[in-house]
């Protein structure tokens, strides 16, 4: 345009063009065809670019590929071909293409009327485009740097529109009987949400500009009024940046119609954590229909002496839209805003003011002051304001907000149950809010009645907060269920003026944090707090859907992230699947049980099935980088869960993330069974007294079976073996220590024990792990019925990961392990007199006792001649022991006889080496694999380095039957020699077998 003088188009341009073209035809009258592009090589000075906004966009898009610009609108490449009839001075114009910086792609054809009379002439130009852009951020790109709009979620737009009119204004045409105008004809298929399938058209004609579109959500029809001031086309000499729309706005028309748009995806972008989704759904109409009072631009006088139209933008500034509008059927969700509402509506620059009213108790006003106006300390200090007020019957509304002075919040009467913010239900009685920035002051007030969230019920909370300088106070919050009332109180310090003078992307980050549900940890990293809860009476089934609640994960990236990374460790280890069913069968597929008898999982009841009552306080302070320190003291009464049930559970203690747990006194009732404890756990060191008395042992798989889902397949076994045991348990230890190094006393005794129906007349275990991490145990098993015992006593190595401990530490895990006295015992006089006896059962032990008695149990364990790694564990076995053994195997009983079995084990974990001898004499094994019980056993077999040795082993079998052993075996395949064999001669034996193999 330079270049050819040419006088300014409606909207600026930016960027040089390369063409190539070439002549033919007469001389008189010459046919040029040709094409042209925009040039990457900008061979003018920047200071030669006229300044517009085409050509700043250019200049600030240079590095992201901008070589033009229309307008605001960066372009990274732009080509047409054209052919000019200099006879007619037409040009046809074809394949032009043009492609933005922020995405899409528009293609066009046409013709053109190039020559002066053409600048004028509304048939000048006639040109189709098609083709798809971005509008979201285009439309950023038109905005002030200041303003933020909400993502309209629309995608890539499709569109199609036809160009006509004069060269210099293409929809500007003097008669508007002719059919001339700006269509654009849009959709977007991409579309999320309520604008999906959203689609319509854009008319730009001489005397309107009328837009037309609808979703599944919404219609909208809008029809802006125009006019183009002649006074400046005739004034104008060159192309002025600071007039940023060539029209005027004479008025709006506005129809809009709502059916259940989603608003709430569009105010936030941040995705919450709860159990139903959110949703905000608008559904009714508006209309509006209002002029621009604006003052009279009529001659010469109203431009600069320059030629600048600097006073008419200073009109402009001065406009205001005024008109009327009515709202009907206004709705949130299911809670109706206005039912139908007739007020004015003014819009300026200055300020956007609306007054409606409906029925004598129904009101709508909203006025913002400055709204275009930047954020700047400055700007907000001169009178930045939003205030909105709405009545509808008893509901209430009232906002007012000033930034940086103060902020005014109140609430009456809100349903939440209309509203339906996911599983949000009560009524808001009362919310109130009261800030002032500039004193640094303010408090809030609200109650709730007959709160709901997530399955919590409550009767009614009540919420007291106040804000003082760097101290915001939380005086009351009660909430009350039908059966329990919590009161917390708390106070919060903010950081220093240091610590809040936080980065952009720090503060960003802190806030992505606390709206994706980490606000607790946002919390405690920025300043300290303090927090008391008082619990006068609670009802434990009224408290599981809070506990649940604040026990859910509240990321959703970490559940995708853990999916994720569970299936490909799936298929990592060779599992491919395509479905979880399918990926369930395979896991199957590969599972081989190796147990030879298959417990049935205990049913549990469900957590829903949990009762009781339960009162207590916590105490907890921590935050801005310091020590988190709490004191809890807990008391629950008659709580059952299903079928089990206890009297009583206390826990009363400290915790300290430096120190760990400081227990003062664990209690667990059921019935005559108790568990005690007290003491310090997990911290630096440990020293931790506890004790079970008189529990059944047929509890023990429901508490493994509670905790097997995270457990290893020891504690399956475990599982399994204590299956068969019966009884009343007893059992006393001391836990020291650290987590890295722990050290632990226990005496274990069964009373009234039964193994696999052989009754037991004594069974005492005592083991210990020691500071110099040897596993030392001592055990002894007597039946009732029959003369014998099973006694084993040894000493393992045990290996941490973290094995270094310093001379002061290991001088006070010494010092330590004196065990404390706990509370309970020194409570025992005080005990009723019908628990006498059961206290009596456990043994009255001082300090001194307990450490004599361990140290005789654990007598010679602890050899001081042993290495590092080495074993030593000594079995011996005698007569009616055997009964016990064989209990636990489903193939085999002992039933009388004489037995004589030592064993010894040595050498190392790695490498241990077993010796040993067993005798037996006129002894009787029933099996069900046989028919007739075996009778008669007598033999002797030896264990000489890890091999089994049978020197002769017979027995009888009913009258005619007979069965003779003899023979080696290595007890480790990997010691297997050529002579190793064992000779098997029956006579007359009839075996059951069926299936044992399976």
């Amino acid at each position: 345009m330079k270049t050819f003088k040419m006088k300014p188009l409606l909207f600026p341009l930016a960027g040089s063009v390369t063409a190539v073209f070439n002549c033919q035809g007469p001389l008189t009258a010459p046919i040029f065809v040709g094409s042209g592009m925009v040039s990457r090589k900008i061979s003018y000075s920047v200071f030669d670019v006229p300044s517009s906004s085409a050509s700043e966009a250019m200049l600030k898009n240079k590095e992201a590929g901008a070589v033009a610009a229309f307008d605001r609108i960066p372009l990274s490449y732009l080509s047409a071909n054209f052919t000019f009839n200099t006879d007619n001075c037409v040009a046809d114009l074809y394949g032009i293409r043009a492609s933005l910086v922020d995405g899409g792609e528009i293609r066009g054809a046409g013709n053109a009327w190039i020559c002066p009379e053409g600048e004028e002439d509304d048939t000048a130009v006639d040109v189709n485009f098609s083709g798809n852009l971005s509008v979201d951020k285009i439309m950023l790109r038109f905005m002030p740097g200041h303003v933020h709009l909400m993502p309209l979620k629309l995608g890539d737009l499709s569109g199609e529109t036809k160009l006509s009119g004069s060269l210099l204004k293409p929809w500007f045409i003097h008669n508007p009987f002719e059919h001339r105008r700006f269509d654009i004809k849009w959709t977007a298929p991409k579309a999320e949400g309520s604008l999906s399938d959203a689609r319509g058209d854009i008319m730009i004609s001489p005397d309107c500009i009328t837009v037309n579109s609808s979703s599944v959500a919404f219609d909208l029809f809008t029809k802006v009024q125009t006019s183009y001031p002649e006074e400046y086309w005739l004034n104008r000499k060159k192309f002025s940046e600071k007039i940023a729309v060539p029209f005027i706005v004479e008025g709006v028309e506005l129809d809009l119609r709502m059916r259940g748009f989603e608003f709430f995806n569009l105010v936030s972008s941040y995705t919450f954590d709860t159990p139903r989704p959110t949703h905000l759904k608008a559904t009714g109409k508006i209309k509006f229909h209002g002029k621009v009072v604006k003052p009279s631009i009529s001659s010469e006088q109203d431009f600069c002496p320059d030629g600048q139209p600097e006073k008419m933008m200073d009109n402009r500034s001065k406009q205001s839209l005024v008109g009327d509008l009515s709202v009907s059927g206004l709705r949130l969700n299911q809670l109706m805003l206005a039912p139908q509402l007739v007020g004015q509506l003014s819009i300026s620059r200055d300020s956007i003011k609306l007054d409606a009213t409906g029925r004598p108790d129904e009101s709508l006003a909203v006025e913002v002051v400055q709204p275009l106006q930047s954020g700047s300390e400055e700007n907000l200090q001169s009178g930045k304001l939003f205030s909105f007020s709405l009545q509808k019957g008893q509901l209430k509304a009232n906002i007012c907000l000033r930034p940086l002075h103060s902020a005014t919040l109140n609430i009456r009467h809100l349903p939440l149950d209309e509203l339906e913010l996911a599983s949000l239900r009560g009524t808001i009685q009362r919310a109130e809010i009261q800030l002032n920035f500039l004193k640094r002051r303010g408090h809030g007030i609200l109650s709730v009645l007959r709160p709901k969230f997530s399955g919590l019920l409550g009767e009614a909370l009540d919420v007291a907060a106040r804000w003082s300088g760097d101290v915001i106070t939380l005086e009351k919050t009660v909430l009350e269920q039908i059966s329990s009332r919590y009161e917390l109180q708390g106070e919060y310090v903010l950081p220093g003026s240091r610590d809040r003078n936080l980065s952009e992307k720090g503060r960003g980050g802190l806030l992505e944090r606390a709206m994706t549900g980490h606000l607790g940890s946002v919390i405690s990293s920025m300043g300290r707090w303090r927090m008391r809860l008082e619990v006068p009476q609670a009802e434990v089934a009224e408290m599981l859907p809070l506990a649940r609640l604040l026990s859910r994960s509240t990321d959703p990236a970490v559940r995708f992230r853990s999916k994720d990374f569970f299936v490909q460790s799936l298929q990592s280890a060779g599992l491919y699947a395509e479905s979880l069913q399918d990926l369930l069968e395979v896991i199957h597929g590969h599972y081989t049980a190796s147990d030879d008898v298959v417990l049935e999982d205990l049913s549990l009841p469900g957590l829903a099935e949990l009762k009781g009552r339960w009162h207590g306080s916590l105490d907890a302070s921590g935050g801005g980088n310091g020590d988190t320190m709490a004191e809890f003291d807990f008391h629950g009464e008659d709580w059952e869960w299903g079928s089990y049930n206890t009297q009583h559970v206390v826990a009363v203690g400290a915790y300290s993330n430096d120190d760990g747990f400081r227990l003062e006194k664990i209690f667990i009732q059921k019935d005559d069974a108790t568990i005690h404890a007290d003491g310090t756990l997990l911290g630096p060191k440990t020293n931790l007294h506890f004790a079970v008395l008189n529990f059944p042992v047929s509890l023990v798989p429901t508490l493994v079976q509670i905790i097997e889902s995270s457990a290893t397949e020891a504690i399956h076994s475990l599982r399994q073996l204590l299956a068969r045991i019966k009884g009343i348990l007893y059992m006393e230890g001391d836990l020291r220590g650290s987590l890295a190094k722990p050290e632990c006393d226990v005496q274990i005794r069964l009373l009234d024990g039964t193994v696999g129906g052989t009754d037991l007349g004594r069974a005492e275990v005592v083991a210990s792990l020691t500071s110099n991490s040897r596993f030392l145990f001592n055990a002894k098993f007597e039946p009732i019925i029959q003369n014998g015992h099973v006694h084993i006593q040894g000493s393992v190595p045990v290996t941490f990961v973290q094995n270094s401990m310093s001379e002061e530490e290991k001088t006070e895990t010494e010092q330590s392990r004196t065990p404390l006295v706990p509370g309970w015992l020194k409570e025992r006089d005080k005990e009723s007199t019908d628990k006498a006896s059961e206290k009596k059962t456990f043994r009255e032990r001082t300090e001194e006792g307990w450490d004599a008695q361990l140290a005789e149990s654990l007598k010679g364990l602890d050899w001081n001649i042993l290495d590092a790694g080495e074993v030593r564990i000594d079995a011996d076995i005698k007569d009616g022991g055997m009964m016990l053994l064989t209990a636990l195997s489903p193939y085999a009983n002992w039933i009388n006889g004489n037995a004589d079995i030592a064993l010894q084990v040595r050498g190392t974990v790695e490498q241990p080496v077993v010796d040993g001898s067993a005798s037996f004499h006129r002894a009787s094994i029933y099996s069900p694999v046989l028919r007739k019980p075996l009778t008669n056993i007598g033999g002797t077999v030896n264990v000489e380095s890890n091999k089994l040795c049978i020197a002769m082993l017979e027995s009888r079998v009913s009258r005619r039957g007979k069965l003779f052993v003899k023979g080696n075996l290595p007890l480790r395949t990997s010691e297997a020699s050529l002579g190793d064999k064992v000779d098997l001669k029956c006579e007359f034996l009839e075996v059951r077998a069926k299936n044992i193999l399976r």
